[in-house]
């Protein structure tokens, strides 16, 4: 069968897709990534066979882009968002995917064309007829190209998926007279690139057919009713012509220091709130040695790199973590799950957002590392926190723990012959012929 992914033009959407695609080229189907323009090189360095579509830099515009739509979700689903942080286990709609959502679907000034992605997916879709569309789940447009097209699809996620928990809400409430919401806000933001292409709303076209969920905290999934393939998460970040120094033996711990891809996509200044410097200051004195994957622009603040400190602008961490002890970072779930099947210790500084404060509390619910203070920060207790990830044996046991939790979910290869049924399940053969 032909298989087209569809992903954001972000490292950190486009690695995580690699093995499964790669899995369908191995069982002998033919595969296509759309994304756009400034992401195509990469995508054919990797060995796939890129499409350009939409518009460029899509990750910065997202980053500056409206959250009116966001902000009017939130005021009608506020009685939801309120009885959970009652009850502990509040969330909020996603602000990174309503924004993507209203960027893609926003026709605004009349005559725009959304960054052109649906007109480019479904002029492919057209002339090559995918039997099936995996599409990331910020990546909207993809879903019309299906439905135009008469291809089954899906969803794939990378982190919790609170959009379609925002979405099951705003169907109960749509539903409940009593609840005062009237107004579908997202179909009423797709209502006119639907009608461009002839197409009614559906909830396939915000949910997809079915969902991959390659989301690492496995904990942590949420109850929706959603029909989900689990895939295991197989780390991959990218290749690169290995240094002399990664595999030589040392007489001191390793530990890895990175901040994920995504923070260098989508917030390309360096704007973490992670303080490179402060690390370096507190690992000096630990007797280990400290590689940091940092880039010029996450380096800016630093005056000083101590002697154990190894900085380099880029290492895929899949291969720089099974030379590593432990691993500090901010939180990102390709980190996360890039660290786990090397059962290493994690030591977080996460970053602002809901997706880091998940990774957050899944570490320090499984026992398998800790989590930096913010309000209480002390370069003592930091330090104190990294001699224990790296010396506490039930902390390393939890470590363990989360790799055979990770394990017991199918591999990309095991996902195959599933993708392959659903495919004949879900494609619309009368509507391509």
């Amino acid at each position: 069968m032909k298989v087209l992914f569809a992903v954001p033009s972000a490292f950190a959407h486009i690695n995580p897709i690699v093995p499964l695609a790669g899995a369908l080229q191995g069982a002998g189907h033919e595969v296509r990534v759309a994304t756009h323009p400034e992401m195509t090189e990469v995508i054919r360095d990797l060995g796939l066979s890129a499409v350009a579509v939409g518009e460029r830099d899509f990750p910065k515009a997202n980053a500056r882009g409206s959250d009116e739509l966001y902000y009017r979700l939130l005021e009608q689903l506020a009685p939801d968002i309120a009885e959970g942080a009652a009850r502990g286990t509040g969330r909020l709609p996603s602000r990174l995917v309503i924004r993507a959502f209203d960027r893609y679907y926003n026709l605004e000034p009349p005559g725009a064309r959304g960054g052109l992605m649906a007109d480019d997916l479904v002029a492919f879709a057209r002339g090559w007829r995918p039997d099936l569309i995996i599409w990331d789940s910020i990546c909207f447009p993809a879903a019309i190209a299906a439905r135009v097209t008469g291809a089954a699809h899906a969803r794939l996620l990378w982190s919790i998926d609170d959009f379609a928990w925002t979405r099951e809400r705003l169907v109960e409430r749509l539903d409940d007279p009593a609840s005062g919401v009237t107004t579908d806000l997202m179909a009423e933001r797709m209502l006119p690139m639907l009608e461009r292409f002839g197409l009614e709303f559906e909830e396939e076209l915000l949910l997809g057919q079915w969902t991959i969920d390659h989301y690492p905290a496995i904990r942590l999934r949420l109850s929706t009713g959603v029909r989900y393939v689990h895939s295991r998460p197989v780390p991959f970040n990218g290749s690169a012509v290995l240094p002399d120094w990664l595999h030589a033996r040392s007489d001191r711990p390793r530990v890895a220091l990175s901040l994920g891809a995504g923070i260098r996509s989508f917030f390309p200044a360096g704007t973490s709130k992670v303080l490179a410097e402060e690390i370096f200051d507190i690992s000096a004195g630990l007797g280990l040695e400290l590689v940091a994957t940092l880039n010029e622009a996450q380096l800016q603040s630093v005056r000083t790199i101590p002697d154990n400190v190894r900085v380099v602008d880029y290492l895929p961490l899949n291969v720089l973590l099974p030379t590593c002890d432990a691993i500090i970072h901010h939180g990102g779930s390709g980190t996360f799950n890039a660290a786990v099947p090397h059962k290493l210790p994690h030591l977080v500084w996460k970053e602002n957002g809901p997706y880091y404060e998940d990774i957050a509390r899944a570490v320090e619910q499984s026992g398998a590392g800790l989590v930096i203070d913010d309000e209480g920060f002390s370069a003592d207790a930091v330090a104190k926190q990294l001699q224990r990830v790296l010396t506490d044996a039930s902390i390393k046991e939890a470590a363990v723990g989360l790799y055979r939790d990770m394990m017991a979910v199918p591999s990309p290869a095991d996902v195959v012959p599933v993708l392959e049924r659903l495919t004949a399940e879900h494609r619309r053969i009368e509507e391509r012929a």
